[in-house]
């Protein structure tokens, strides 16, 4: 049972960074679909004003015809026949308007091999800083998502362990408040009664305390309540150089018992959050007086 929950407590982190992940891909992805739609049309329009000009056209035949694309014989001026199935002869524009596909691969293939293309210039007409700009505009997106996996991974693993340390300082209190009754009853009883067991339990609680550090209102709580916590010695067998009778002592564990019942409720308060702690401060802290 303690084997899979750490297991879910260590899967948590990568859980939550792949919903982040998941949440900045949702948001991301329709700018980059529309990115990538204008790129497309954009290429489009370069094919077709590049490709159909008048002094591109014989050689945009050409390429198709060695590409496979349109049966031999096809021209700039005459009609082309497109391969790939029985269709009737059509003009050069009309063939690149039908066969999208077909016109783009030879257009690609026509400027590449003139050394024309635009997507092929030489990074010193700014193929290099196209390609450095479209990362600088991906940047933010990339560092926010880092940004916000370490923050899901920093507030989850505060989160696990501010419920281990709520649990350990429940623990201990609940163990350090019925040692002190039964200590009490016997105490009542019999002014020698067992300290021991009592006394670790107190020892549980203050380590609890120590647990809690710093200068702020929350760590000025766990000292004052480590220090002011009852039973670090056996209550008194005589009062005033007499021994105490039963009414005595009786006295004395009621003491005992309102103290506890004041201090104990005010342990739970150290697992809260800073938020709580944030305030009690302000609440706190003193006035200046006007003048």
């Amino acid at each position: 049972m303690r084997q899979r929950e750490r297991r879910s407590r260590r899967a948590a982190p990568l859980r939550r960074a792949m919903i982040v992940g998941l949440l900045l891909t949702a948001v991301t992805a329709p700018a980059a679909a529309t990115a990538a739609a204008d790129d497309g049309g954009k290429e489009r329009d370069v094919r077709l004003v590049y490709c159909l000009d008048d002094s591109h056209r014989a050689g945009l035949a050409s390429a198709a015809v060695r590409l496979g694309l349109l049966k031999p014989g096809a021209t700039a001026d005459g009609a082309v026949e497109p391969t790939g199935g029985p269709a009737a002869p059509m003009t050069l524009t009309a063939w690149a308007e039908r066969r999208d596909d077909d016109f783009g691969r030879a257009c690609d293939a026509l400027m590449a091999a003139g050394s024309e293309s635009p997507g092929s210039a030489p990074e010193g007409e700014g193929g290099w800083l196209a390609s450095l700009l479209t990362q600088w505009a991906q940047l933010p997106l990339v560092v926010l998502g880092a940004l916000l996996t370490l923050l899901v991974q920093f507030w989850d693993r505060s989160l696990g362990e501010r419920r281990s340390f709520k649990k350990r300082l429940e623990t201990s209190r609940q163990t350090f408040r019925s040692a002190a009754r039964l200590y009490l009853a016997a105490y009542e009883r019999d002014p020698k009664a067992d300290h021991a067991e009592l006394l670790a339990a107190r020892e549980a609680l203050t380590g609890a305390f120590a647990e809690v550090e710093g200068t702020g209102a929350r760590g000025r709580a766990a000292r004052r309540l480590a220090d002011g916590l009852p039973l670090s010695q056996r209550l008194p067998e005589n009062g005033e150089g007499v021994p105490l009778g039963s009414d005595g002592r009786k006295h004395e564990a009621d003491r005992v018992r309102q103290l506890m019942d004041r201090q104990l409720p005010q342990a739970s308060d150290l697992s809260r959050t800073f938020v709580y702690w944030w305030w009690r401060a302000l609440r706190d802290r003193p006035t200046g007086s006007g003048v």
